[in-house]
């Protein structure tokens, strides 16, 4: 079994990712650490976790027990300082779903940009740190991955999103132009890594949606390549990956929300095309990607643990 502890364990993304680890047939979650919630039961902060765990929230732990971290602060700068602060062994994985170290400075950083669909190699070659992206990051990278290993990113690339969330306070069907945003720089950054001549602006509107969970990505660009032509590059790029999908007719937040999955529709006006992602921005774009994650970094079949059903609404 993997022994699991979770720190920032009060957060939403530490409950959604509890309810995932306790039902995960190889995981053992040995703690989760809140300091100020210290004693109380998880089923007290995180709802739907009565009947199914009767886990207290710990203090602040070292992780010297387990086989893997995963680290759920809220707080740019939380996971640095725990990490400067705690005694870390070298073999420990760590899964940090913070902004903190999805672009490291340092060329020979050992923290890798863990999407699985762009770097699933050094996950299962003995990687020690990952780095989640970021929701946004993650729907754009889905929707463009396969333009860009192919060498098809050549005009400026629109993005208009309707999320749970944008930038924090908008009210629902409020829109927010982002001309920069961290996310927008990963995305870049990890695009870049499969089409080095890659210098296009991404301009993204983002709008709050006003429901719990859910993402809906539509990105447009100018391409010359037919229709059919694009959707062979995305069957051929994401077939033997077992979360995302190309969808022949566009796809509805209901399919998705509750599971790891991101669903891709294309389509084609002209000169341009428009390239539909949705996933779950709570799981595919946080908790259950994290699980993706370790369980590619332990060698398990990526599925396991995942098989979550949608709800369909």
């Amino acid at each position: 079994m993997i022994r699991a502890g979770i720190v920032g364990g009060e957060s939403d993304s530490a409950g959604e990712l509890i309810r995932i680890l306790i039902n995960h047939p190889d995981v053992e979650l040995m703690w989760v650490s809140a300091p100020s919630e210290d004693g109380v039961l998880l089923s007290q902060r995180h709802k739907g976790l009565n009947g199914e765990t009767y886990m207290r929230f710990c203090g602040d732990r070292n992780p010297s027990d387990i086989d893997v971290l995963f680290m759920c602060f809220t707080e740019d700068g939380d996971s640095e300082r725990y990490m400067s602060h705690h005694d870390i062994p070298d073999s420990l994985k760590i899964i940090d779903m913070s902004p903190d170290f999805r672009m490291p400075e340092q060329d020979d950083s050992p923290w890798i940009y863990a999407l699985p669909e762009l770097n699933r190699k050094p996950l299962v070659r003995g990687a020690t740190r990952a780095a989640i992206p970021g929701p946004f990051a993650s729907a754009m990278l889905l929707s463009l991955l396969p333009l860009a290993k192919n060498l098809m990113l050549n005009s400026d690339i629109h993005v208009s999103c309707v999320s749970s969330a944008t930038t924090g306070d908008e009210a629902p069907g409020e829109a927010s132009v982002i001309l920069e945003h961290e996310e927008i720089e990963e995305t870049k950054k990890a695009l870049r890594s499969l089409q080095s001549s890659f210098n296009s602006d991404i301009r993204l509107v983002a709008t709050a949606g006003g429901w719990d969970s859910g993402l809906a990505a539509n990105i447009y660009l100018d391409t010359p390549i037919a229709e059919d032509e694009i959707k062979d590059l995305y069957d051929t790029f994401y077939e033997d990956h077992g979360f995302t999908f190309l969808s022949e007719s566009y796809p509805d937040l209901g399919e998705v929300r509750g599971t790891n999955k991101c669903l891709l529709h294309i389509g084609k006006t002209g000169g341009t095309v428009v390239i539909t992602s949705v996933i779950d921005d709570c799981l595919k774009g946080g908790a259950s990607a994290a699980v993706h994650v370790m369980n590619l970094m332990f060698g398990l079949q990526e599925r396991v643990g995942l098989m979550l059903k949608a709800t369909g609404r």
